[in-house]
């Protein structure tokens, strides 16, 4: 046995959305008709969690890794605050600036009482890791594969549509379900957009689209729980 070879093992989780049906080595994440696929891959970083040891890489492999910040509320009556680290992953997005055509999903997560929290939009191509905090410090788990399930119980995904940015840069997902919708670029929740300046689109077309939006992002159940 030769102890100074290191195997090293998947840390990431690469997600994308694709309208058609994509090479063999995606996953589908639920039905292949929803367009989410996965895949198990390596990124660089300096620390990596292995066999429950941590091995330590050289500072040429290090990358920033920017989490998606998840809005998350206790209750209804509750003021919103910010997990960057909710149930110990981490949801990064791979790009920085995105332009019109850009695929939207969308992804939510549960408050620590069980509670589907809202919908948040999320653009592109994102990865997604498992972490380990030990002695103050913050390192990946691997095999990520291993968390795929506990991911599952926790999150979900699902296709919106595609952006449009118009000339002054203002927010459209135009996705198939009849709904003109747009997300905070703050928080990135889902918003609804009445488009109420638009001669083409009367009144009542404005309230079924609304209703339509309603029983899609804010149904509750009897106890008050989003559906």
């Amino acid at each position: 046995m030769i102890d100074n070879i290191i195997n090293l093992k998947n840390n990431a989780l690469q997600f994308n959305y694709f309208s058609d049906e994509p090479e063999n080595d995606w996953i589908p994440l639920g039905n292949i008709s929803d367009g989410i696929f996965y895949k198990p891959t390596l990124v660089r970083y300096p620390y990596l969690a292995q066999d429950d040891k941590l091995i330590k890489l050289d500072n040429k492999e290090q990358i920033d890794i920017n989490p998606f910040n998840f809005i998350i509320q206790e209750n209804q009556a509750e003021r919103s605050f910010i997990n960057q680290k909710p149930h110990d992953f981490v949801v990064s997005e791979n790009f920085l600036e995105f332009s019109s055509g850009t695929p939207v999903l969308e992804i939510r997560t549960k408050n620590y009482k069980g509670q589907w929290q809202p919908w948040q939009a999320i653009l592109g191509e994102f990865n997604i890791y498992r972490t380990l905090k030990t002695m103050g410090k913050i390192y990946l788990r691997s095999p990520i594969e291993t968390e795929l399930e506990r991911f599952k119980e926790l999150f979900e995904i699902r296709y919106s549509g595609t952006l449009v940015l118009s000339y002054f840069k203002d927010v459209t997902i135009m996705g198939d379900d009849g709904i003109i919708k747009t997300f905070s670029t703050n928080t990135r929740q889902i918003e609804f957009v009445p488009d109420s300046d638009n001669p083409c689109w009367d009144f009542e077309d404005r309230v079924r689209s609304w209703n339509d939006f309603i029983a899609k992002y804010h149904s509750y159940d009897s106890n008050g729980n989003r559906i």
